[in-house]
């Protein structure tokens, strides 16, 4: 049940960030505004969070009924900087690391940030949906 609702959680998030990042690309978003990609660093931290925790899940389970709030929450934090991480590098080899405000090092460590509030989101609504995470 539980891994329904993250699936649910992952995909939406997908698509969101589909919508708006073909949107950006072609009204030139990201040029116009500075901010447009913190929403969606937000966002794709949460996406990658939760599928982290789907993936996972059954992993966390085992030996266990309830899993422990403090491993969802480093699964779901890990799994945001892991994929955030991944990203950054692949902007920087792909030539993509345009910056419009400040500096390329501090932008990245903006985004690792926004990326792992995304993840902790994730925690927080598996966590509202299973009640039974234990301390």
């Amino acid at each position: 049940m539980i891994r329904q609702f993250i699936l649910r959680c992952t995909f939406l998030s997908a698509v969101f960030i589909a919508v708006f990042h073909f949107s950006a690309m072609t009204l030139f978003l990201y040029s116009y505004y500075w901010w447009f990609d913190i929403p969606l660093h937000f966002v794709g931290g949460f996406c990658l969070a939760s599928l982290t925790l789907w993936s996972f899940y059954p992993l966390i389970l085992i030996g266990k009924r309830v899993p422990r709030r403090t491993t969802v929450l480093f699964m779901a934090v890990a799994g945001s900087f892991v994929f955030g991480v991944a990203w950054e590098i692949f902007e920087y080899f792909s030539g993509i690391t345009f910056n419009t405000i400040g500096s390329y090092p501090l932008d990245t460590v903006k985004d690792l940030i926004v990326d792992m509030l995304g993840g902790y989101l994730a925690h927080v609504l598996v966590a509202i949906k299973n009640k039974r995470l234990t301390m």
